[in-house]
């Protein structure tokens, strides 16, 4: 009785490995990572840069002009409380006394830096809404930051003068 190696792919990634060296065999196509052409590989691996290949689907273009309109105000905002945080104290602790406006302004920043980093790491969620959804939100968001800066400016603006 001869015992047989056990296989070293699934029979659905063999499969993918045929259809993507079948489609390469007669197709000019770019390696995602070095750009070697592809075309007549005999193996899923790049000869030029030994990255593995596999066959996958992917969209024509992904639209992502709701994505960046919507993160925009709260990276400005984010980067905005970093350096407002690093003049707090040179600026208005200097005195003695603490602008209750001026740290909400700070805080808001924050958290809305905060907030536009875990919409930038979950934005699948993001895209996979409609594109009437998506603007909303967007607007939502940039209209929150419009009506806090005027709220902030008009709380500190006693101050300033």
């Amino acid at each position: 009785m001869t015992t047989m190696a056990p296989p070293t792919t699934t029979p659905t990634t063999g499969r993918a490995e045929e259809l993507l060296l079948d489609f390469l065999r007669d197709h000019d196509a770019a390696c995602p990572v070095c750009g070697y052409n592809l075309r007549g590989l005999t193996r899923p691996v790049c000869p030029e840069c030994r990255q593995d290949l596999v066959l996958t689907v992917g969209v024509a273009r992904l639209r992502l002009r709701w994505l960046l309109i919507a993160l925009a105000p709260g990276f400005f905002s984010g980067i905005a409380a970093c350096f407002l945080s690093l003049f707090t104290t040179a600026i208005y602790f200097e005195d003695g006394y603490v602008v209750p406006p001026f740290v909400g302004a700070v805080l808001f920043g924050w958290c809305s830096g905060v907030l536009a980093i875990v919409l930038a790491v979950r934005r699948n969620r993001f895209i996979a809404r409609s594109r009437a959804r998506q603007r909303w939100l967007a607007l939502t968001i940039w209209l929150t930051h419009i009506v806090a800066l005027v709220v902030f400016g008009l709380f500190l603006d006693p101050y300033i003068n």
